[in-house]
């Protein structure tokens, strides 16, 4: 199975060694890690601790992470990831670490559905969680605009910094409509 996909704009891929100067640039940005409850990168070493945590965990099936690289520009863009791999229920969360101004529907709709693919399609889930902070109001229209369904809200379900932070959660199942309309027109919808 190929891991690395390539979208009409982008090529996301794995990560390689030469990679932990653009994990660091993305991760140490507060415009990205504002929507996760996170801090920012301060010092390259933890971008090279990132990179071995995320082999780690896909080696032990754990999740999958792929950069996000302009095919124009050679930049990288964003990181894109299923965490929390539930293989009993094929299930897993999708998380996206953007550049702010890469945040779009259409970007967000193409990279999404690159992913998505390969989640139904290869590795046989059933089920991607998208978990959003209310404040993430891009996310949350996006989520909605691809046909995403809003399970409900998980309140105080993580700690940050003496805070208790809630989620808004979103699911996409194989067997949407929107999913199967995707499908169709090799695209999520960005209505």
């Amino acid at each position: 199975m190929n891991w690395n996909l390539s979208t009409e704009h982008y090529y996301v891929r794995f990560a390689h060694e030469e990679d932990i100067p653009n994990i660091y640039a993305l991760l140490g940005s507060k415009e990205v890690v504002k929507n996760h409850p996170k801090n920012p990168m301060v010092v390259e070493a933890q971008a090279m601790d990132e990179a071995r945590r995320m082999v780690m965990q896909f080696e032990a099936k754990e999740a999958a992470f792929w950069l996000v690289e302009e095919k124009t520009s050679g930049k990288v863009i964003a990181r894109i990831s299923f965490q929390k791999f539930n293989w009993v229920n094929a299930s897993a969360q999708l998380k996206v670490d953007i550049f702010s101004e890469f945040k779009t529907q259409s970007i967000l709709a193409e990279l999404i559905y690159a992913v998505t693919t390969l989640a139904y399609e290869d590795l046989s889930l059933h089920r991607l969680e998208w978990f959003l902070l209310n404040q993430d109001t891009c996310s949350i229209e996006a989520a909605k605009a691809f046909g995403f369904n809003h399970d409900g809200q998980l309140k105080n379900y993580f700690e940050f910094e003496g805070s208790w932070i809630d989620y808004q959660v979103f699911s996409l199942l194989k067997t949407d409509t929107a999913w199967q309309q995707a499908i169709k027109h090799n695209g999520l919808s960005t209505l």
